[in-house]
């Protein structure tokens, strides 16, 4: 009787933990829930949610009768998690002290007697369950498999958090680039706030914060705009045919001297 009744209740942990994990919004709401439910489920003394960061093993945060390893990261190949990420596949280990897998010196500090680890995702994991005892014991098939139904559950979940992260963060950048072209287009237009600028009529210089500059100035001024002189078709057909008759060539122009023969 009393082992239906911790099964149905495991059974009820897990599907509100699937719940919960289906409307997560950070990576905080989803440690909150799998830390709590791990344990639940598993009936264990401890458990700790574990994030793979690059070579190493962060160990995120625990729920636990005592102190393990929270906020400390070990490298995957000296850590349990670790070799469950590596290898794909759960570790199930009823006497840790029998165990070449296991890091003991890490161990000796805690209550752990016996463990099992979970991959979060089995193609590519990016984290890992693990559940902790005060004895030696071995979880049942059962408790193997709701864990990992959690596990799988928390890889969507951690998807979902980095993928609205993802667009918190191009939104963000669309909105930057959004002020930024307001900001430039704002700078290319008139100086003027009533969008005109004086110029002297005689002399075409134009009136800028108080000084009169020539149209060479204030294109290089407001637009950052560099002129160089030339002569265009229209002018040469403007000069004085006494000056001269002129040649374009690829360097500028050139005058020939046009003398009278008398």
């Amino acid at each position: 009787m009393n082992e239906s009744h911790h099964v149905s209740e495991a059974a009820e942990q897990l599907i509100n933990a699937v719940q919960r994990l289906a409307v997560a919004q950070t990576i905080d709401d989803v440690t909150n829930v799998v830390k709590t439910a791990a344990r639940k489920v598993t009936g264990a003394d401890g458990a700790c949610f574990v994030l793979r960061d690059g070579g190493m093993c962060y160990y995120a945060d625990e729920d636990s009768i005592a102190p393990l390893w929270k906020g400390r990261r070990f490298p995957m190949e000296a850590c349990i998690s670790g070799w469950v990420m590596r290898n794909r596949q759960p570790a199930l280990i009823p006497d840790i002290y029998l165990d070449d897998r296991i890091p003991h010196d890490a161990y000796r500090p805690t209550f752990v007697k016996s463990l099992a680890v979970v991959p979060i995702r089995s193609l590519g994991p990016v984290g890992a369950i693990g559940v902790y005892w005060a004895k030696p014991l071995c979880p049942t098939p059962t408790e193997v498999r709701w864990l990992q139904s959690l596990a799988d559950s928390t890889a969507l979940a951690l998807e979902f958090v980095r993928s609205q992260t993802d667009i918190d963060e191009a939104r963000g950048m669309a909105d930057l680039l959004r002020t930024e072209n307001t900001r430039l287009r704002d700078t290319a237009k008139q100086p003027a706030a009533s969008g005109q600028v004086r110029m002297c009529f005689i002399t075409k210089r134009f009136e800028i914060d108080g000084r009169w500059v020539s149209m060479e100035a204030l294109l290089e001024q407001r637009y950052g705009l560099h002129v160089t002189h030339g002569l265009s078709p229209e002018g040469i057909a403007q000069l004085d045919p006494d000056l001269g008759a002129v040649e374009t060539t690829a360097g500028g122009i050139e005058y020939q001297s046009m003398c009278a023969t008398v």
